[in-house]
């Protein structure tokens, strides 16, 4: 998943909300220098990460991707299942798409000294470009892709990510409706088990 899926899976947990987006910055198994909800989110990150790359859906629209995006193709499909759940947002969630983005971009959080340094490094551009909200437009969601293209050297052409979206959206749009409510069933699931 991508950081607009980790955010909404946090059920407006503030600090847990914050460890779930820092977890691809938080390397290892010694989290005991985090709060503890910020640990509970890593956690939660994690376990997101594990399901959605193990399930078969996932692996199927991945698969759709290789020939084009390599293997950078998981990438683009978690990018893909941010774009479907900005589209549902108003479906889902009590908050705005804009609201929700600009509370979370605003926090105090951001000030805590335990924000991992990358993090930090990418907040600005974070805020600046409005990725939260940019997912749910084609135009926007297309600068995403460029702009990956452009910093990660030796990256497969990915700037062409919305016209492959394009090409087949029934394709992965079936496939995200077919994971997202599985994916949001197991982390209750998790949250339950592990945080109970």
């Amino acid at each position: 998943m991508n950081y607009l899926a980790h955010l909404y899976l946090s059920y407006a947990d503030t600090e847990e909300m914050f460890g779930n987006f820092i977890g691809d910055f938080v390397k290892g198994k010694n989290l005991s220098s985090y709060p503890e909800k910020i640990q509970k989110g890593i956690r939660l990150h994690r376990f997101i990460d594990d399901f959605t790359d193990r399930h078969p859906v996932t692996k199927e629209m991945s698969n759709k991707l290789k020939p084009h995006a390599g293997r950078f193709s998981m990438v683009v499909t978690d990018i893909y299942h941010d774009h479907f759940l900005a589209q549902n947002w108003d479906n889902c969630h009590q908050q705005s798409l804009r609201e929700f983005a600009d509370s979370f971009y605003q926090h105090q959080l951001w000030n805590e000294k335990w924000v991992p340094e990358k993090a930090m490094n990418m907040y600005p551009y974070l805020k600046l470009y409005d990725w939260l909200n940019a997912y749910q437009h084609f135009g926007e969601l297309e600068k995403v892709f460029f702009g990956m293209e452009r910093r990660i050297k030796n990256l497969a052409p990915i700037s062409k990510s919305v016209e492959w979206l394009q090409n087949d959206y029934n394709f992965f749009l079936d496939c995200h409706q077919a994971f997202f409510p599985e994916l949001e069933q197991k982390v209750e699931e998790f949250r339950q088990n592990a945080f109970d």
